[in-house]
């Protein structure tokens, strides 16, 4: 009987052991109802007058039914200071982050978040600074520089004068020596147009270098948004040449003015005219009309990687 007893005391175990397995494999971890996700790629900038233009390719996980929106993170590499986060809603690309200080680097951070505010762990990241945008000169009109041929106003411009303006000046004497960034020459009424260098002039001027990098067929200095600028081995060059005949669009380029050992970076956009050209006027007063980004802080190519 003790036997019987002890048999089936162990036939219990072994049924109960069996049942706490079965129940062990049929076990599931629980599921995360709201998973992480992954950052945009591809974030780009561009300056504006006291802000930047950000744009970016969407997550890939987008369209998971937890996305919420993306959070951009704004750092003043001067202080640390880390600004008030802006947000972008799903479908939404690009933003304008306004509220900058021209010169200033800032550090721009994206990634994703989920509609119960989950930061994504993975995110983009690129530094960029707002600029100076000089669209008009000093006295609010137009700035339109003649060529050296014209009769009217062979002239020159300074790009940020004392006062933080453009100023169209004379291509010639002291004024053009001292503060002339570039101008515009012709060998005479029907040639090639070129954007140079005033160190280049007869009456030495000041030294100008532009990118050889390809310029970009653009009418608004807001479009051109970059991962980063230019190299800087590419300024090499004291003399750009304007496209003659019809164009599709203004040109943007790249230059910097030398300043001792300070240098000056710019994005200058050569408008196309209502006669659909980049050169405008005609004959011995032809004009290339401009606007301009400035960075007014030295030794800032608009981005640092």
């Amino acid at each position: 009987m003790k036997h019987f007893r002890i048999l089936t005391m162990i036939a219990l175990a072994a049924l109960l052991t069996a049942g706490f397995t079965a129940c062990d494999d049929n076990t599931t971890d629980p599921v995360d109802t709201d998973p992480v996700l992954a950052a945009p790629t591809n974030l780009k900038a561009a300056s504006a007058h006291g802000a930047v233009f950000l744009s970016w390719t969407a997550s890939f996980d987008e369209n998971e039914s937890n996305f919420g929106s993306y959070k951009i993170t704004v750092t003043n590499n001067t202080t640390g200071e880390t600004l008030a986060p802006r947000t972008a809603g799903k479908g939404i690309n690009s933003i304008r982050v306004d509220g900058l200080t021209n010169g200033v680097r800032y550090q721009f951070t994206i990634r994703s978040v989920t509609d119960l505010g989950k930061d994504g762990t993975t995110f983009a990241t690129i530094e960029w600074s707002p600029a100076v945008r000089q669209n008009t000169d000093k006295n609010g009109l137009p700035i339109k520089v003649y060529a050296t041929t014209s009769t009217m106003f062979n002239s020159a411009i300074d790009l940020y004068n004392s006062n933080g303006d453009a100023e169209v000046i004379p291509q010639i004497g002291q004024i053009f020596q001292d503060r002339g960034d570039l101008y515009v020459h012709a060998t005479n009424s029907t040639s090639a147009i070129e954007i140079i260098s005033p160190d280049n002039a007869n009456n030495q001027g000041l030294e100008t270098q532009f990118s050889s990098a390809t310029p970009l067929a653009l009418d608004d200095l807001d479009g051109q948004l970059a991962a980063e600028p230019p190299a800087s081995a590419t300024y090499s060059i004291k003399k750009l040449t304007v496209q003659t005949g019809s164009a599709t669009a203004g040109r943007v380029f790249w230059g910097r003015i030398i300043r001792g050992n300070d240098m000056y970076y710019f994005r200058l956009l050569v408008k196309k005219g209502s006669n659909g050209s980049l050169i405008q006027g005609s004959g011995n007063d032809r004009y290339l009309e401009m606007a301009v980004s400035f960075q007014n802080a030295p030794n800032n190519p608009f981005a640092k990687h």
